[in-house]
Order: structure tokens, then C-alpha cells, then sequence
């Protein structure tokens, strides 16, 4: 599946917001006669991007609702590449789809133009709907409207090699976050896995940390990777109001310097330059070259196809444990003439038991049922043998619904994309690149965003 976290606002999508707004109005929810009733199937077209793996998935879940719902017909439309610009030139021309995955902030500002449905009133008719995981919801107007939820769920989790862990007689890493290790535990236990050419650990006065052969943990340098640790230490990106960023705060600062020092302190995660010259984390792993990595659980879907013994763990964290749980929203646009159909469609698309990607690894569930409920949690976590792991009921369901309390700035911080790509970003690559240190990235973080602020949805 395409990354949530990097779909990036275009030019041309701005550029079409007030030409959006004149072109249509908001269509009042529950207005559609029904279908059956009419004699004539009402059309539906699903927008989505994704791998060809899941355009596959996809489009057999769309096949099923057909085949099991005669008065709705439903086109999926699958737009790997330039997925935004070529919405955005949909919307603009006045042949918007009636449903389909969006771009978070992209979301919100057409939802502010009267170009996204509001959902709340399905939501808040449909108890079966409103059943999801409180975290998911993209709502904007003070909370009082909703664009939808996510169209999955997913957590960060920690991945790690058996092997090496049992080569080294160390315990694998915990799966309830009762357990977590603190990031000093975590540290150490680096440091233990992280061997040189010649056989010394990283925790040896011998170890040359010029010539690695196997390092500790790798660590993702976008904002999935250090937001949990953040959260996890007390700390925010910006302030609830979302006028002011917050990350060269204490707290935000001691976590972020606590993962450069994982680099260039305790040499246990590869440079920025090292990473770009390896393969990736999950083939790095498999070969036995890293023993732990952070990563979204989409990951599953990967790891579980490469053949060798790995699990999953919770974080690390500071102060308490702590997770974020991501993900892009699915849509309906206020043009659509049959608002009641898409939303049906809407509930049965990012249904587990119609949609294998949640039983492969790719996506987690968004209703609460399949984490309070033991026979769905069954369905979701045991439908194919070999995918999850056996800790994974510790790591996904508690994790989930305990330690999610906080949401990304994705979904709820006016302007996200640009401050993170003019203000967070170049301040984050030199962090980890070793040019500045972390309070010295976050000072500039915040000078550069300062005149970006412009608060929450």
C-alpha cells in the first residue's frame, strides 16, 4: 500500500479550491431514493490508489458488493501514480468521484469548500458505522463535523530477528506495553546486538564502530518513526490550538536527541548515507545484518512473505507507552447523487471480512469490535497461518486501544504538508545527518514554521 504519510498536497490542488467551490454544493445526506425501488442500479465510481497487490484486493472487494448488492454498482478506478493531481483535475472539470481515498489535508481543505460530504449525520444514524476506533476520525468545525475515518488503520510497531536475539541469549522484545522497555533498556539491549567485523559488540571497549557488520536497530527518519518517542516522553509537535510549534520544547528535544544519539553516540542504527546504501530494514533483517526496526504495521504483509523467524514488539518509550495510529481517509464527495449508497459502499469497503488485505498484513481493522471481541479478533489475526505472529494479540489489540490517545498532526494541524516540508523536514535531515543537535534542529524547526501556523480544523 502507498505510505499514508507521504501523499503530499500538490499546487495544482490548491489551485482548484475556489473553482471547487463554485461548482457544486453540499448534496444533504439521506437523499437518495432507493435503488432497488427505482428499477435502475445507481453507478457508483471508486477512486483508490496502491501496489498492484492491493489494487487486486481492491477490486475483488468491489466485485463482492457488486455481486451482493444488484441496486449498486460500483466502478473501482485504480490511480497508481499522480493520484492527487489527476482528483484535483477531476473535481476542477466537474466529474468528481462519488467516493474514494484522499489526501488528508487535501481532505480537509476541500471539506471546508463544500467539495466533501460531511458524514456526520451517517455516522451518528448507522451505530454499526460509528462503532470505530476513536482515533481514525478526521473531524474538522471544532470537532463538529467529520470528513470520515481512516480507510485502515495502522500502528508503529517494533520488528526484530529471533534469530539474533537467541544467538546473543537475550529475551525478545516485550509484546504488552505493560512490559515496554525504557529507552535505556532498549539502548542496551542495541547495543548487545550491534556487532563489528571482528565479533565485538557494541557494548565492548573493542568494538571498531567504523566497521559494522550488524547493527542494533534501524529507525525511521520521517515523522512516524520519532512522533511515538515524542508523545511517549510528554512532549507535542505543536500546541492543541495549532498556532505554535512545540518541538524545541524539553521534552521533544531529549527524545529526538536520544534517536540521533542512537547514530552517532552508541552506534547502533546506520547514518542516513549507510541506509541509503543497504538494502531495506525488512531485507536488511531477514539477512541478518539488523536486529530490531520500527516500522508501520503494513510491514507485516512483508515480512511475513520473507522466510525467516522474526515478531513484533511495542515500543520503547520514555515516560509511558506510547503509539500513533495513521492512516489516509476514504472520502465521499458532495456531488455524488446517491450520498446513502456511497456511504453503504463506504462501510463494506474497509470491511475485514470482505477485504483480505487486513488478514495479509497490510491493514488493521478500523471497528472496535475486532480488538474487544475475541472470536473477531480470531478472524482477523488467524484467518492465514503464517502472517502474524503468535505475540501479536499483546502488540496490536491493548497497544491500540490504550496507547493511541493522541493523534499525528495529520489530522487535525492546518497546513501540515508545508510545514513539514519547509520547516520540520530540513531541520529533521540535518538532526540526522549529524550537522546540529537536536534542541540547535528544533530552534530552526520552529523559527521557520512560526509564520506557517494556522491552527487546527
Amino acid at each position: 500500500m502507498e505510505k499514508f504519510h507521504h501523499r503530499k498536497t500538490t499546487a495544482l490542488g490548491y489551485a482548484v479550491f475556489v473553482l471547487c467551490a463554485t461548482l457544486f454544493t453540499v448534496t444533504p445526506a439521506f437523499s437518495s431514493p432507493t435503488t432497488e425501488a427505482a428499477g435502475q442500479p445507481v453507478e457508483l465510481t471508486f477512486t483508490f490508489w496502491g501496489s498492484a497487490f492491493e489494487r487486486e484486493a481492491v477490486e475483488q472487494m468491489v466485485q463482492s458488493f457488486n455481486d451482493s448488492h444488484p441496486g449498486i454498482q460500483v466502478r473501482g478506478q485504480h490511480i497508481p501514480d499522480a493520484y492527487q493531481e489527476k482528483i484535483s483535475t477531476m473535481v476542477a472539470g466537474g466529474t468528481p468521484p462519488d467516493l474514494g481515498y484522499l489526501n488528508e489535508q487535501q481532505a480537509f481543505l476541500w471539506a471546508e469548500e463544500g467539495v466533501i460530504l460531511d458524514l456526520t449525520p451517517h455516522f451518528r444514524a448507522d451505530p454499526e458505522a460509528s462503532n470505530r476506533l476513536a482515533a481514525s476520525y478526521y473531524n474538522y468545525d471544532d470537532g463538529s463535523r467529520t470528513i470520515g475515518t481512516n480507510t485502515a488503520a495502522e500502528t508503529m510497531i517494533l520488528y526484530y530477528n529471533k534469530s539474533l536475539f537467541d544467538a546473543a541469549g537475550l529475551a525478545y522484545p516485550p509484546s504488552q506495553a505493560a512490559n515496554a522497555w525504557t529507552w535505556s533498556e532498549l539502548v542496551a539491549v542495541a547495543k548487545q546486538l550491534t556487532v563489528d567485523r571482528s565479533g565485538n559488540t557494541a557494548a565492548s571497549d573493542a568494538f571498531d564502530p567504523e566497521n559494522i557488520d550488524v547493527f542494533g536497530i534501524s529507525f525511521p527518519t520521517w515523522w512516524g518513526g520519532y512522533l511515538p518517542m515524542i508523545y511517549s516522553n510528554g512532549g507535542q509537535l505543536a500546541s492543541d490550538d495549532g498556532t505554535e510549534l512545540l518541538l524545541n520544547q524539553p521534552a521533544a528535544v531529549e527524545a529526538l536527541q536520544a534517536i540521533q544519539d542512537l547514530i552517532y553516540v552508541h552506534h547502533v542504527s546506520p547514518t542516513p548515507a549507510q541506509s541509503e546504501a543497504l538494502p531495506s530494514a525488512s531485507v536488511m533483517m531477514q539477512s541478518g545484518k539488523v536486529a530490531m526496526a520500527i516500522n508501520g504495521h503494513w510491514a507485516i504483509l512483508d515480512y511475513s512473505q520473507l522466510g525467516f523467524d522474526w515478531g513484533i514488539g511495542v515500543l520503547p518509550y520514555h515516560q509511558e507507552p506510547a503509539t500513533i495510529l495513521l492512516g489516509s481517509p476514504t472520502v465521499i464527495y458532495a456531488a455524488t447523487e446517491h450520498p446513502d449508497a456511497a456511504f453503504r459502499f463506504y462501510k463494506f469497503h474497509n470491511d475485514p471480512s470482505k477485504v483480505d488485505l487486513y488478514a495479509k498484513g497490510l491493514w488493521m481493522p478500523l471497528q472496535l469490535e475486532y480488538y474487544t471481541n475475541a472470536s473477531k479478533t480470531a478472524e482477523w489475526l488467524d484467518a492465514i497461518s503464517g502472517v502474524y505472529p503468535p505475540e501479536s494479540r499483546g502488540v496490536l489489540i491493548d497497544y491500540t486501544l490504550n496507547h493511541t490517545t493522541r493523534q499525528p498532526p495529520a489530522y487535525w494541524l492546518k497546513n501540515a504538508n508545508q510545514i513539514f516540508s519547509e520547516a520540520i523536514n530540513p531541520a529533521i535531515s540535518k538532526l540526522w545527518t549529524g550537522e546540529v543537535t537536536a534542541q540547535e534542529a528544533m530552534d530552526q524547526a520552529v523559527r521557520d514554521g512560526a509564520p506557517l501556523m494556522q491552527g487546527r480544523w
